[in-house]
């Protein structure tokens, strides 16, 4: 039985809080029917240590409803680790990443790609092909893979490392190495938009870009740090007794004005 996204958020926190170990994060190369959980990563590019955390979300979990409100409590081991060593002014970038293999036929379309925050809300440059969009899934892929442990059952949660160390994630910077055409992390304090690269349904390769309607936000305050995804809130329509008022007010002033020039 699959948990709900809010069901599996809660659990996300009850294990971030713990320190417990959890399953795996799926790597786009699975090519699971899901697609892969989404990654948080974090880098001090001043201090030279990052950390990465499993949010526990697939991206099928998250198409399910990309309106609802997500949001995350960052205070295990390793993230105290990256926090001790955190000082006011560091160069710090953020982001959340993932994505979706399988594209065997057109109903794969709406789900295949790569996900990511972005520092644009609506980038001009995209991957321009299912090619392009596969070698920055690669990338991803590649950083999957020296955070967490693919050929294993469980494994921990979140990772903290320094230069040096496989899996430290300062080298694939906020483009995955050039080979994302945007700049998908951001600074400390910014709201990042949170974007999917496809490809169309027309010849099942040309890139193109959808914009989800929420915003990603990270701020951390000691050792705690907080993580949430917030959609804009719906436009509320007027009631109809205000359009009726409106309506009204104008009838009455053009009234006046024809007795006004009548005089």
């Amino acid at each position: 039985m699959k948990l709900s996204k809010k069901l599996l958020a809660v659990a996300v926190l009850a294990a971030a809080a713990s320190g417990a170990a959890e399953a795996r994060i799926q790597a786009i190369g699975d090519a699971t029917a899901d697609g892969s959980e989404f990654l948080f990563n974090l880098v001090n590019y001043t201090a030279q240590n990052s950390y990465t955390l499993d949010l526990g979300i697939t991206v099928e979990q998250f198409l399910a409803n990309p309106s609802q409100p997500l949001s995350f409590s960052l205070s295990d081991n390793n993230f105290q680790s990256f926090a001790a060593a955190y000082t006011a002014g560091n160069n710090v970038a953020w982001g959340v990443s993932g994505g979706h293999g399988l594209l065997n036929d057109p109903s794969d379309t709406a789900k295949y790609g790569f996900y990511t925050t972005s520092v644009v809300p609506a980038p001009s440059n995209i991957d321009t092909n299912a090619g392009d969009i596969s070698n920055t899934m690669s990338k991803w892929n590649v950083m999957v893979g020296s955070v967490q442990t693919q050929d294993a059952n469980a494994n921990n949660l979140s990772t903290f490392k320094t230069v040096g160390q496989n899996g430290y994630t300062a080298v694939y910077g906020n483009d995955f190495q050039t080979a994302l055409p945007f700049t998908a992390q951001g600074q400390l304090g910014t709201a990042l938009a949170f974007v999917h690269e496809k490809v169309n349904d027309d010849d099942f390769d040309t890139g193109e870009l959808v914009t989800f309607p929420g915003t990603w936000n990270f701020s951390f305050s000691g050792n705690v740090g907080s993580l949430t995804y917030t959609a804009a809130p719906a436009a509320v329509p007027l009631p109809a007794a205000v359009w009726m008022f409106g309506a009204g007010l104008m009838g009455v002033l053009r009234a006046t004005r024809r007795k006004s020039l009548a005089v």
